[in-house]
């Protein structure tokens, strides 16, 4: 298994994996997200996220793509209340399905960590919805810690 930079060409071996994060978000907050009408992440948006300074993906290879992560680094506001300081945010992981409880999750966390450290990052950060108890265990057996909650009111009548 070899973990690296994503590439152009690893376009559609991405969207393939990300339809797999995005169908579980689907199906668990359908009143969040719906099934788009043609691929969400358009090649020039994979082409841009790839040359942003602020931005990472890592890739999986083992027969192909297995799994890719993506994140970025994001900075304090410029407020006297807050320390000044940048911090990695693990957007997405995902990992295919046959792929699962190997070790590749594990890898591509490290591998944004390590990246974001060495861009300066105070920490690392991950975002898990609270039907997700696969991916809350995962990130705590990396050491992941809470940080905040954020709650919710909807609209009267909605989900």
């Amino acid at each position: 298994m070899i973990i690296r930079r994503a590439r152009a060409e690893d376009y559609d071996a991405a969207c393939r994996l990300f339809g797999e994060l995005d169908a579980v978000h689907r199906q668990r907050l359908p009143w969040m997200f719906k099934e788009p009408a043609s691929e969400p992440r358009t090649p020039e948006f994979f082409a841009e996220a790839l040359s942003r300074g602020d931005s990472a993906f890592f890739v999986a290879e083992a027969d192909g793509i297995v799994g890719i992560a993506h994140g970025v680094l994001r900075s304090a506001p410029d407020l006297p209340v807050f320390v000044p300081q940048r911090w990695g945010l693990l957007e997405s992981l995902v990992v295919a399905s046959a792929w699962r409880r190997r070790g590749v999750g594990l890898l591509l966390a490290q591998a944004f960590e390590a990246w974001a450290l060495e861009e300066g990052a105070s920490w690392v950060e991950a975002s898990v919805y609270d039907f997700n108890a696969d991916a809350r265990r995962f990130y705590e057996a990396l050491g992941y810690l809470p940080l905040r909650t954020i709650v919710r009111k909807p609209r009267a009548g909605t989900v």
